[in-house]
C-alpha cells in the first residue's frame, strides 16, 4: 500500500488533482448525506408550482411543485452510485482478464484479447442505447451495461503492463518455482499495478457518471429514482420553459452538478496521471 500512498500524497501534491478531490469531496458528502440534507423527498409535492429560489425552498421548485434541491441532492447519491460501482467493477473486471491475457500471452491471452479488440470496434455510445432499450429499466441494468463496456479498454493496458512485469526477474524466479497466475495476481500484480488501477477507476467513474446522466436524459435510465439527466429533460420536456425564468433553477443546478462531477472526475484522473508520469520518471 506504499506506493499507492505515495501516490495519494503526490496528487495531493498537485493542484489540479487537489481541486479535483475537493470536488469528490463535496460530492460525496452531499451524496451519502442526500437523505438528513434534503428538506423534501424527491418526489413529494412540496409547495406552487415553478417557486423561485427563497424559503422554504432553496432552488425552487418544479413544473409539479417538487423541491429542486431535494432532487439534485438525491441524484447525487445516484450518479456517485453508478460512478463508484461501474469505476470499481469495470476496472476489477479489466484487471483480471488484462492479468490472465499478459500471463498467458498465446492461447488465452489470444482469444482475449480478440474479444477485447471486437468489443472496442463497435461504437459505445450507439450499443449503450441498444442495450438500455432491450434491458429492463433499472439502475442496476444501467450499471451492467456500463462495466460490460468499459472493462476492454482497462484489460487491454493491464495487458501491456503485465507483459512487462513477467519478464522481471523477480517474477521470473515466481514462476520457475512454481507460482501460477493467482498466486502471482494476489502477490504481485496487484501491488505493481495499483497506482495504474486506481488512474483507471477514477476515469471510468467519470464515464460512467456521464453515461448514466446520458441515459437517464434520453428516458432509459431507472424511472424510479431521481437522476440528474432525467431533471434536465423533465425540465427541457415543460412547455414555454425557456420563455420563463424558471429555466434558471430547474435546468442551471443539475447541469452544474453534472459539470462539476466530470470536472472533479477529470482533474483527479489529470493529477494521477501527472503522479504516475513523475513517478516513472523519477
Amino acid at each position: 500500500m506504499g506506493a499507492a500512498q505515495g501516490l495519494l500524497g503526490a496528487l495531493w501534491a498537485n493542484p489540479p488533482g487537489r481541486i479535483g478531490l475537493a470536488g469528490l469531496g463535496i460530492l460525496v458528502i452531499l451524496g451519502a448525506g442526500s437523505t438528513w440534507l434534503a428538506p423534501h423527498a424527491p418526489d413529494t409535492l412540496a409547495g406552487p408550482i415553478l417557486a423561485p429560489p427563497g424559503r422554504p425552498h432553496l432552488l425552487g421548485t418544479n413544473g409539479l411543485g417538487q423541491d429542486i434541491l431535494s432532487q439534485v441532492l438525491a441524484g447525487c447519491r445516484v450518479s456517485l452510485v453508478v460512478a463508484v460501482a461501474v469505476g470499481v467493477a469495470g476496472t476489477t473486471l479489466g484487471f483480471l482478464a488484462g492479468a490472465a491475457a499478459g500471463f498467458h500471452p498465446r492461447r488465452l491471452g489470444v482469444f482475449i484479447m480478440r474479444v477485447v479488440d471486437g468489443l472496442m470496434a463497435i461504437p459505445r455510445l450507439p450499443l449503450i442505447i441498444l442495450l438500455a432499450v432491450f434491458l429492463r429499466p433499472r439502475l442496476v441494468n444501467v450499471i451492467g451495461v456500463l462495466v460490460f463496456l468499459s472493462w476492454p479498454g482497462v484489460a487491454r493496458t493491464i495487458r501491456a503492463q503485465v507483459l512487462s512485469l513477467r519478464e522481471r526477474d523477480y517474477l521470473r524466479f515466481v514462476r520457475f518455482s512454481g507460482g501460477g497466475f493467482f498466486y502471482v495476481m494476489r502477490h504481485h500484480l496487484w501491488r505493481e499495478l495499483l497506482p495504474l488501477l486506481l488512474a483507471k477507476a477514477t476515469a471510468t467513474a467519470g464515464h460512467a457518471l456521464l453515461a448514466e446522466a446520458g441515459l437517464s436524459f434520453l428516458g432509459l435510465g431507472d424511472p424510479t429514482l431521481k437522476s440528474w439527466g432525467s431533471m434536465i429533460r423533465s425540465g427541457l420536456d415543460y412547455p414555454g420553459i425557456l420563455w420563463t425564468p424558471a429555466w434558471s433553477w430547474w435546468l442551471l443546478p443539475p447541469s452544474f452538478m453534472v459539470s462539476l462531477a466530470l470536472l472533479s472526475f477529470t482533474l483527479v484522473g489529470y493529477g494521477l496521471d501527472d503522479a504516475l508520469k513523475r513517478e516513472a520518471g523519477g
